[in-house]
């Protein structure tokens, strides 16, 4: 079951992370995808709907930053709650990708 905006998690114990505006565009956009990013990846069929959380890690070095999503997905009908990490590099960085999904896995609330 999809959580509600009374549930929220606290954030990371790590305190790398800072807290950011689940409702900024941008983090919309990130979550976006990452559920793109998992159904490419595994054939899966997500249908992305929101991202209710979301932390900053600041990379050193100008690597960009990592952002730590706690998004929702429609899995088969069931609004489905999930935890992603999107590395987003920093302009001028010579990496493969723009941005990159580290990891997406389904929370257990």
């Amino acid at each position: 079951m999809a959580t509600t905006a009374a549930e929220v998690k606290s954030p990371p114990s790590d305190a790398l992370w800072v807290c950011v505006s689940a409702h900024q565009l941008e983090i919309q956009e990130f979550g976006k995808f990452a559920v793109m990013e998992q159904n490419k990846k595994h054939h899966w069929e997500l249908t992305f709907n929101t991202v209710y959380e979301a932390w900053k890690m600041t990379l050193a070095a100008n690597y960009g930053n990592l952002f730590l999503l706690h998004l929702t997905a429609l899995k088969n009908g069931v609004l489905v709650n999930y935890q992603a990490v999107v590395w987003v590099q920093a302009e001028g960085y010579c990496g493969p990708e723009p941005k990159t999904l580290v990891s997406f896995k389904e929370l257990v609330l």
